[in-house]
């Protein structure tokens, strides 16, 4: 299998041109949130409230004590928001490679927590190994009678597994990859966690839970289920081969903001990175490679359903072009901030030479 290399108007870009405008306006409950960007959500950088912090591995084992019927046979009742990620949990399991993930969020100590994040999505806290989740300034109570914010809940709690699943697999990327590299990075993490969200809410569905899968269809996300859907209509087959994964991945990026919002927070991040450096190039050479690629969608179980593809991506401007003229500009600006260094108001590339002409001054990185 192979994805076609274009760029023209297609099924998979249609309405892309009136999407662009929405580049930074547009909110997916799977994204994710920096934690530096959250200032006034309720979270203290470094500071973990132990009362409100709970265990992903104590939730994945206690979750499976729980009553299954009564998942099927009445809408939950949160009597405080540990009962909603309990329910979270005890739905995950339910679901094979959701609870995977959810077993190996446990084993690298991983915990979960409930914060106001403005309706943006889900925050990671790298460092003390804590996801947030959006609690939507809803009381427990309100949140397990809303069939949607609960399917919010679940989904992006979902998608923020397979990103801890990444966070512990790739370590500091922006040490080992050039900027480029790191943007190429960021896009297959992101479409790979819609994509194995998609994944569980399918397995969901055969769980018998259809409101999970209904819900997936109705979101932002959902272009990426229908084309899951096409093709396993097509070829049952497709969801053991992993070709209807490597179709809905593909389909990510068909939305134009998708993979522009992706790149402005890549971006963002970048240039915090570079503001708190002590050098004027703090980021790695490394070319990220199509085995590079492949390893970012091996599923819990070992499938990599992107296998044999890598390479296309690599090369395919319709998973690497830089398209969006604000991005465009924001990566040059920063390319030359890392090449460039100031003396006596004097800009040089070679920081050497500026000592040579100017020995008793000092050199400024641009920034």
């Amino acid at each position: 299998m192979s994805f076609t290399s274009t760029r023209s108007p297609s099924v998979w870009e249609t309405g892309a041109d009136d999407m662009r405008s929405e580049r930074l306006t547009r909110k997916s409950h799977f994204r994710r949130i920096n934690l530096q960007d959250m200032d006034g959500s309720g979270i203290s950088e470094g500071v973990v409230d132990l009362e409100k912090l709970w265990s992903l591995a104590d939730l994945a084992d206690e979750a499976q004590h729980l009553d299954l019927e009564a998942l099927y046979k009445q809408t939950p009742t949160f009597r405080n928001h540990y009962d909603a990620v309990l329910w979270a949990a005890q739905m995950i399991n339910q679901s094979p490679t959701a609870r995977m993930l959810m077993d190996a969020a446990g084993q690298h100590g991983w915990a979960v927590e409930f914060s106001d994040l403005k309706n943006q999505g889900f925050c990671m806290d790298q460092e003390e190994r804590v996801i947030y989740l959006d609690h939507f300034c809803l009381d427990a109570s309100a949140l397990g009678k809303s069939g949607f914010f609960r399917h919010i809940m679940l989904t992006t709690l979902i998608r923020a597994l397979r990103d801890a699943w990444h966070e512990d697999r790739l370590g500091d990327i922006h040490t080992t990859y050039a900027p480029e590299q790191i943007l190429m990075v960021e896009r297959v993490r992101s479409a790979d966690c819609d994509t194995v969200t998609i994944l569980c809410g399918w397995e969901l569905r055969g769980a018998g839970f259809t409101e999970v899968w209904r819900h997936l269809l109705g979101s932002e996300e959902g272009d990426m289920a229908i084309i899951f859907t096409r093709f396993l209509e097509r070829d049952p087959g497709a969801l053991f081969s992993g070709a209807a994964l490597a179709y809905a991945f593909r389909q990510w990026y068909a939305d134009v903001s998708r993979v522009d919002g992706v790149d402005h927070d890549a971006l963002e991040a970048l240039d915090g990175i570079m503001e708190d450096a002590d050098s004027v190039n703090p980021f790695g050479q490394k070319r990220l490679e199509a085995a590079g690629i492949e390893a970012l969608s091996i599923l819990p179980d070992g499938k990599c359903y992107l296998a044999g593809l890598g390479a296309g991506i690599l090369r395919d401007p319709f998973f690497a072009g830089l398209n969006d003229e604000i991005n465009q500009t924001h990566m040059f600006q920063l390319m030359y901030d890392m090449e460039v260094v100031m003396v006596n108001n004097v800009p040089f590339r070679d920081s050497a030479l500026a000592r040579k002409i100017f020995p008793q001054s000092e050199v400024i990185p641009v920034r």
